[in-house]
C-alpha cells in the first residue's frame, strides 16, 4: 500500500514536471525536478533529465549538465546512453571537437565501424580546414590507441587500425606519422 502511494505520487510528479515545461514555467519546472530527483536512483540519469529541462528552456547550461551526464555514462561503461547525450549535443554544435573526440572514442569502445568513419572523417576534414587543433586530435589519437590496445576483440584493433591508416591520409605528414606511431604496436 505504501508503495502504491509513493509511485502515484512519482508519477504525480511526472505529469507536473511535464505540465511546467509545457507552460514556460522554468523556475518551477526545476523545483519539481529537484524533488523528483531525489527519487531517481540513476546520478547520470538525473543530469540527463535536468539537461532536457534546460534544453527545452534554451537555457545554455544545459550543455554542462548533459556534459557531465556522459562522464558518468562513460564511467558505468554505459556507453550507449554516453553516446545519444553526446549525438544529442551534437546536432546544436556539430563542429565541437570535444564532442567529436569523444564520441570517436565511444564508437570505438562499440565497435560500431560506420559512425566511427563518419566522425572520424568529419574530424579529419575540420583538420583540413583549420577547424580542428592538432594537438586535441592527437589526444585523441592516443585515447583510440589506448582503447584499442586493451580491447579483447583483435578485429577491433585491426578496423581501428585501418580506419585510422585511411583518415590520416591526407593530413600533414608530420600527423600521419604520429598517428602511425600509435597505432603500429597494437
Amino acid at each position: 500500500m505504501v508503495q502504491d502511494k509513493k509511485k502515484n505520487s512519482t508519477s504525480v510528479a511526472w505529469y507536473k514536471l511535464a505540465d511546467l515545461i509545457a507552460r514556460g514555467e522554468r523556475e518551477k519546472a526545476l523545483s519539481v525536478y529537484r524533488l523528483l530527483a531525489h527519487s531517481l536512483v540513476n546520478k547520470a540519469y538525473a543530469l540527463q533529465l535536468e539537461g532536457d529541462i534546460l534544453w527545452s528552456f534554451d537555457d545554455p547550461a544545459a550543455y554542462e549538465k548533459y556534459k557531465q551526464a556522459a562522464f558518468l555514462y562513460k564511467k558505468e561503461k554505459r556507453w550507449i546512453d554516453a553516446i545519444a547525450v553526446c549525438e544529442h549535443l551534437l546536432c546544436a554544435d556539430p563542429n565541437n571537437q570535444e564532442l567529436l573526440s569523444m564520441l570517436c572514442y565511444f564508437y570505438a569502445v562499440v565497435d560500431w565501424t560506420d559512425r566511427f568513419d563518419r566522425v572520424l572523417s568529419n574530424v579529419c576534414a575540420l583538420l583540413l580546414t583549420g577547424n580542428f587543433d592538432s594537438e586535441q586530435f592527437y589526444t585523441m589519437l592516443k585515447n583510440l590507441a589506448e582503447c584499442a590496445s586493451e580491447s579483447k576483440h583483435p578485429e577491433t584493433k585491426q578496423w581501428l587500425t585501418l580506419a585510422i591508416e585511411k583518415q590520416t591520409c591526407n593530413l600533414d605528414h608530420d600527423l600521419h606519422t604520429r598517428a602511425q606511431a600509435l597505432f603500429v604496436t597494437l
